[in-house]
């Protein structure tokens, strides 16, 4: 049962009439609730379903239960809401000067929620620079899309238990806000996550409601429930990527050095703050781009709006920021008459830097080699004076955009991984992890890759079992962390038993523990591989002799502390990098945005599996095409989502892909990853739409400054003059 309206008061849900339909069960609202009524993440202001208050068209009322889905939604059709419909606030500009209109009464502001940096002094900056750069920028809300739609199974048990399959990307947090909601024990909550087709960051919000929703219902009736959404449901309520506006100010010496950057940066939150706070706060710390700006000072907020609400989408705050402040390089560059790469040479971060938060970088900083090599293998010198020229109906464009984006959770908060690895008898090992598999490919390749390398012996032999509640907490799988993090406590784990079967092997080969190697299953001295046994020869002396075969894995992230009234100190225990060039061809005449080749460059620590690396980078840069030239989820007068469906909502097909070059890799290793990697998936869509709009606007000659970069936006921009 989804709202109809963007903001009302909530009088009441009456279902007589759909109740009478054959094999329509039941309904499922607020009043059903058995725990708290509180689903909220970052601030506790989303209820499970509203008592008293529509906040957003589309939003989930309640649940129609029955024994055929067609039965279910016949009978939504016969359900009354009653509502007093209110004033509503859609954009965020309106609401944050409004206090007549409130999303959320309690709070007297539509403001959710504020960031700030302050470092050094912006006046002395920019009173310092030779030249300044100022634009306001736009980005707009992003569909998930992702292949499966959000689903929940809930079973209940005996003994007051209920086995929940679901779709969220952190087992453990769908445990923790579904045990709430039943006002149960988490230990009477039992969540198993299958592959899931797709999440994209979505599921992180929406997956622990939804099963939350399907376990109301299946607590309420005593039966098993499935709730599957259709993609005009998913489309119309669940999370989407900030809409941003952002107003920056920069400035630069002539000697092409970065003085001082201000910078405002508005989201519009919708009607739930949901995970919005930390998407703002990490796209604040990102404000300055991988550069090192000794004055910055950069504001954020926060906005409610009666519209479907932000959350965690790929990037996570990033692409929005790092579109801003790539444009502004550009445009800074441009006015010292100096090559856009150039000047992003003089300015990047390397070790030794100091972020905008006074974060020092003593390593893992590869981005400036990045850099160089990819500006050589794309001919940037060359492409960019020729294309300078802009003659013809078709122009062609070059753009480069850096990005960076921290590993791990923000603002020092605690960070962990956690994995237990057991050998049996036989020698096949069993690997328990709560990462889950979406797709990414971390548990199932790199976590069997890294007990491999551990101890020795071929993947065949490795069991991976991932995302339940069973496993160890891990945290989520979520912020490029699935694998730099989430693989930590499976090293660990893997690394004691090894240290055990060194010690048991040096006994029966007659060496030291350090000299014993074991390599696709055969165990033997270093100095001597004839005098070997069979890696199951030694877990069997293992059992034998009493040795423990099982270990856990745990490891506690070491963080430093953050001052958030001014914005300064630690905010990540690392950063990836990505250099992102991209050739375009626009035609004038249409408005028509080809992307031709992208040429991407990673510094991202160890590359465990240049394959699914691959992978990852190309579909990120997918999804940061759509970002760039067609996606946009279009919102009525009255709140709607207008286009919740893959006819009118445009997401590109592979006609639309560019041609990828091979990623240049920068191993610039991280002391504390798996062999010191870091996180992946993120990267390639962050820089994405930044190095398109920079390549539309060389060969334009005018600064793209809103997204998405659809033929009418591109014409109508080409006539302006």
């Amino acid at each position: 049962i989804l709202s109809d309206v963007p903001h009302a008061l909530l009088k009441g849900i009456v279902a007589d009439e759909a109740l009478k339909i054959p094999k329509v069960v039941d309904v499922v609202t607020a009043k059903d609730i058995p725990g708290e009524n509180q689903v909220g993440y970052a601030l506790p202001d989303q209820p499970l379903f509203p008592e008293r208050k529509i906040r957003f068209h589309g939003e989930p009322l309640g649940l129609i239960l029955a024994e055929e889905p067609e039965k279910a939604l016949e009978a939504v059709n016969y359900v009354k809401v009653i509502y007093e419909e209110l004033p509503a606030l859609l954009d965020p500009l309106d609401a944050m000067r409004r206090t007549d209109v409130l999303v959320h009464d309690e709070l007297g502001s539509n403001i959710a929620f504020r960031t700030k940096v302050r470092k050094g002094d912006v006046e002395v900056g920019f009173s310092r620079s030779d030249v300044i750069v100022e634009n306001t920028y736009r980005t707009q809300h992003q569909e998930h899309v992702y292949l499966e739609t959000e689903g929940a199974l809930a079973i209940p048990e005996e003994q007051g238990r209920m086995t929940i399959i679901s779709c969220a990307q952190y087992p453990h947090l769908a445990q923790a806000i579904v045990a709430r909601v039943l006002g149960a024990p988490r230990t009477k909550v039992r969540i198993v996550q299958p592959f899931i087709g797709g999440a994209f960051g979505g599921k992180d919000d929406i997956g622990p409601i939804v099963a939350a929703q399907a376990a109301v219902a299946a607590y309420k009736t005593g039966r098993p429930v499935m709730l599957i959404y259709s993609r005009e449901d998913s489309i119309r309520s669940h999370p989407k990527r900030e809409a941003s506006i952002i107003k920056y100010k920069s400035g630069a010496s002539k000697d092409g050095k970065l003085m001082a950057i201000e910078v405002e940066i508005i989201m519009d939150t919708g009607a739930y703050a949901n995970r919005g706070p930390f998407i703002l706060w990490r796209a604040t710390m990102h404000a300055s781009g991988p550069y090192e700006v000794p004055h910055a000072k950069v504001d954020g907020f926060c906005v409610y709006t009666n519209k479907v609400y932000q959350g965690s989408f790929r990037g996570f705050g990033n692409p929005d920021i790092q579109f801003a402040a790539e444009a502004q390089m550009d445009e800074l560059a441009k006015k010292l008459g100096m090559d856009p790469v150039e000047f992003r040479l003089r300015n990047v971060l390397r070790p030794g830097s100091y972020t905008i938060t006074n974060q020092k970088l003593d390593h893992s900083v590869g981005v400036g080699e990045a850099l160089r090599l990819v500006a050589l293998k794309a001919d940037w010198s060359r492409k960019y004076k020729e294309y300078s020229k802009g003659v013809g109906r078709f122009r062609r464009g070059i753009g480069v955009a850096c990005a960076w984006h921290g590993i791990s959770t923000s603002r020092g908060v605690p960070d962990w991984s956690n994995a237990i690895v057991k050998i049996e008898k036989d020698g096949s090992v069993h690997v328990f992890t709560g990462i889950v598999e979406m797709g990414q490919g971390s548990p199932t390749t790199s976590h069997i890759q890294i007990v491999s390398e551990v101890l020795g012996i071929p993947t065949d032999l490795i069991n991976i079992y991932h995302g339940s509640s069973d496993a160890p907490d891990t945290g989520a799988t979520h912020a490029s962390r699935g694998t730099s993090i989430g693989a930590i406590g499976v090293l660990v784990a893997a690394a004691k038993l090894r240290e055990r079967l060194n010690k048991l092997a040096s006994e029966v080969l007659g060496c030291k523990p350090g000299d014993v190697v074991i390599r696709e299953g055969k165990v033997f001295p270093k100095d001597n591989p004839k005098k070997s046994i069979e890696w199951r020869e030694l877990i069997k002396l293992a059992y034998e002799r009493g040795v423990e075969m099982s270990a856990t894995g745990y490891f506690f992230l070491p963080k430093g502390t953050f001052d958030h009234e001014r914005g300064q100190g630690f905010a990540y225990p690392a950063f990836s990098y990505i250099v992102m060039i991209a050739e375009v061809e626009v035609d004038i005449e249409t408005g028509m945005v080809r992307v031709l080749k992208v040429w991407p460059a990673l510094a991202a620590g160890k590359i465990i599996n240049p394959l699914a690396v691959e992978g990852q980078v190309e579909g990120a840069i997918a999804q940061g095409l759509g970002l760039a030239i067609m996606e946009k989820v279009e919102i009525g007068p009255r709140g709607e989502v207008l286009n919740p469906n893959l006819t009118d909502y445009v997401v590109p097909t592979t006609t639309d892909m560019p041609e990828v070059e091979k990623p240049i890799y920068v191993e610039d290793l991280f002391r504390y990853g798996p062999f010191g990697a870091k996180g992946v998936g993120e990267m390639a869509l962050i820089p994405m739409p930044a190095a398109v709009a920079n390549a539309v606007s060389h060969a334009l000659g005018k600064r793209v400054t809103e997204l998405p970069l659809t033929p009418e936006r591109v014409y109508f921009m080409i006539k302006k003059g």
